[in-house]
């Protein structure tokens, strides 16, 4: 009887909305995978994509690509009443959510690395760089740690339908998302500060626009996070519960979206990506961009 209540919980018309939401979804998904795969083979090939930011970007790419394989897991829903056990779906869901919290994260040590960069030049020149990785490495590790920490503590056996958070169960998912919320707002505020400190100093145009392009990309995946997790918090009040799966397919769309979209604003803003990606995709790369990137790559260097 359990069983058959808990695979009742959604009605006809909420599996209706969400098999119509869901390819959607996954179209967006699978955009952000191949755009995001672009972005780490061309930070992997590239020889002027060496400095810690253009890795940590690399890094952000393969966490993204590992978040987004989560929403492909639940196909099956658009054939059948796709409930399996929980044990089985935090499996499957694993990687994609320590994906999202990794990622998360990674935009956080981005704009530290940038700050440092802009703001104390001359100390951040005499740091290790590969130092400065691991201990970047070491802050995604450690809320990778309480990512797992969470599956593990509030795990239940129940059947569920396989979403990307679904192997967060009962409290957990909460922590989870407010945990990530945090960072996100410490990451706004990181990003913020630092350029209202570059417009008032004389630092290089260059460096402007490697720290524009960046603050771009985070404005744009920080907001769809806080449109999703907004979203997701009214449905807990104007929402009955047997309807909020497929409504939080629809919150997914804005973060998914952000994701989606940051190739595509470093290849628009950065010459050194442009030039990059053109390369990786054996397209033709004008004398201009092509010289752009060399002149940045001397700058990179020298961070």
């Amino acid at each position: 009887f359990q069983q058959r209540k808990k695979r009742s919980a959604m009605d006809a018309f909420a599996w209706k909305i969400a098999r119509s939401v869901y390819p959607v979804l996954a179209s967006v998904a699978v955009v952000g995978l191949c755009l995001n795969s672009i972005l780490l083979l061309a930070t992997i090939c590239s020889k002027n994509l060496r400095s810690a930011t253009n890795i940590l970007i690399g890094f952000c790419a393969f966490f993204d690509i590992m978040h987004e394989t989560g929403y492909l897991i639940q196909f099956p829903i658009l054939f059948s009443d796709y409930y399996i056990d929980s044990f089985y779906c935090s499996i499957m869901q694993f990687l994609p959510a320590m994906g999202r919290a990794a990622g998360a994260v990674c935009v956080l040590c981005t704009g530290i690395d940038r700050t440092l960069c802009l703001l104390v030049s001359i100390a951040y020149k005499k740091m290790n760089k590969t130092y400065l990785l691991l201990c970047h490495l070491l802050s995604i590790g450690l809320f990778c740690g309480w990512t797992v920490y969470l599956m593990v503590a509030y795990w239940a056996s129940k059947k569920q339908i396989c979403s990307m958070p679904a192997p967060f169960h009962g409290d957990s998912l909460g922590l989870w998302s407010n945990s990530i919320t945090v960072i996100n707002i410490f990451s706004a505020l990181l990003y913020f500060v630092t350029w209202q400190v570059v417009k008032s100093r004389g630092v290089s145009l260059y460096q402007k626009k490697i720290f524009k392009s960046i603050a771009v990309v985070m404005t744009v995946e920080v907001t769809g996070w806080f449109i999703s997790s907004m979203l997701i918090n009214l449905s807990k009040v104007y929402v009955v519960p047997e309807r909020r799966p497929p409504f939080h397919y629809v919150a997914c769309l804005f973060v998914n979206s952000g994701i989606a979209v940051k190739t595509l604003v470093y290849y628009w803003i950065s010459s050194e990506y442009r030039r990059a990606i053109r390369n990786l995709l054996g397209l033709p790369v004008s004398n201009s961009i092509s010289d752009s990137a060399i002149d940045e790559s001397t700058n990179v260097s020298d961070m």
